[in-house]
């Protein structure tokens, strides 16, 4: 099984909100049952699993934070399967620059074990140093990536027979390049690296659609892979459904070799996890982050309050600006500005030195189709006033 399987942390949906640069803090418990198919050159059937897990990510506006993930899978059918048990744990640090152009650099090491038909164990450390550019409409982002790991398996002619042992190191450096552009509801993107590794030179190149509707989203993700084994084409699709302390993920397709470990796609697979956030979960207390005025012209005036002590500039966007930047004016550590806002429900955030950002106790979050968390703000047509029962997030 590879380290980059379908239920792997750093798939695209899963770590969204570490790329999308809202504030994020969460612990989740997963359970559920996967079913993967063996490589094209195995001549075997379809494995079934029970799966189970913990995952946890901790990070600050601008991408900075940890994440960790917990993973093993149990055969239902030990003549066609193998329990398995693997884990993740990374960081990442972002400086923020002008025009919405950041720095980083992100490390992470993994491990894990199949135990079945023979004992394989790999672990290794890998990292990158990046380029990521983001605005309204669009995210470029570019990587140097290198990475160092062992593998070894122990063969057995006998149960109880002595083990044959064999060892191999492993690396690999290269590049990774990603575009993403589109709309709020929607967005297409391209996505390619190259990989010189110890068994050969990998290079793929792919494209994706993401959609994001009523806080859950999917993507459709297809990449031609160039292997040292030959030709490769993987993809299939993701979701994620939150449903408030619940998430249900989802995939379906073929997960894409890792250059790394050497691992071989799969003919294919699919599965479904549900989640419960057990650190996380929205506060019941209201964030000091907005307060709704009279009603004005089929809508209200609202006036918008962040805390960002240090930070330069600081703007708002939402679907009520059209996703364009409006300006705010720094008043102590707060910055405000007071925009008329139309009734109804509307999705909103900040941008803060360039970066996105969504306090994490704000009300209502959602997930948009470029990974960031979006506040979510409700305008009443009949509203009274700013401090009455209509005003969520009214400031303290």
């Amino acid at each position: 099984m590879s380290r980059r399987d379908a239920w792997s942390p750093v798939v695209l949906l899963m770590v969204l909100a570490a790329d999308g640069l809202a504030q994020t803090s969460e612990v989740v418990l997963e359970v559920g049952g996967s079913q993967l198919r063996p490589p094209v050159e195995v001549d075997g059937v379809a494995a079934r699993f029970v799966v189970g897990g913990i995952r946890a990510q901790r990070f600050a506006p601008g991408g900075t934070g940890v994440w960790g993930a917990a993973l093993a899978g149990r055969a239902l059918d030990g003549a066609h399967g193998a329990d398995f048990l693997s884990g993740d744990l990374g960081a990442a640090a972002w400086l923020p620059l002008d025009h919405g152009v950041s720095l980083g650099m992100e490390a992470r090491g993994f491990a894990f074990e199949v135990a079945n038909p023979y004992l394989y164990r790999a672990g290794g450390a890998e990292g990158s140093l990046g380029l990521r550019v983001s605005g309204p409409a669009v995210m470029v982002r570019v990587a140097a990536t290198g990475g160092l790991g062992r593998s070894r398996v122990e063969l057995r002619r006998y149960v109880d027979g002595p083990a044959r042992i064999f060892t191999d190191d492993l690396w690999r450096y290269g590049g990774e390049a990603e575009l993403l552009v589109g709309g709020r509801a929607l967005a297409v993107g391209a996505a390619g690296s190259v990989h010189e590794t110890a068994g050969g030179m990998f290079r793929s190149v792919g494209g994706r659609v993401v959609v994001a509707l009523a806080g859950s989203a999917v993507e459709v993700r297809l990449d031609a892979w160039d292997t040292p084994a030959g030709a490769e084409t993987t993809g299939g699709l993701s979701l994620v459904v939150p449903l408030g302390a619940w998430v249900v993920r989802g995939f379906g397709g073929r997960a894409a070799p890792d250059p790394l470990t050497l691992a071989d796609p799969g003919r294919g697979g699919g599965g479904l996890m549900v989640g419960r956030r057990v650190v996380g979960l929205r506060p019941g207390g209201r964030p000091d982050l907005f307060e709704i005025g009279a009603p004005v012209d089929g809508g209200a005036g609202v006036r918008f309050r962040l805390v960002a002590p240090g930070a330069g500039t600081v703007n708002l966007l939402g679907d009520f600006t059209l996703w364009d930047p409006v300006a705010m004016a720094r008043v102590g550590d707060a910055w405000t500005v007071t925009v008329h806002v139309p009734a109804g429900v509307h999705h909103f955030g900040f941008l803060v030195d360039g970066a996105w950002h969504v306090p994490e106790d704000a009300p209502d979050l959602v997930p948009d189709e470029w990974g960031r968390k979006n506040a979510t703000l409700v305008v009443e047509a009949n509203d009274a006033a700013g401090l009455g029962p209509g005003a969520e997030g009214a400031v303290r």
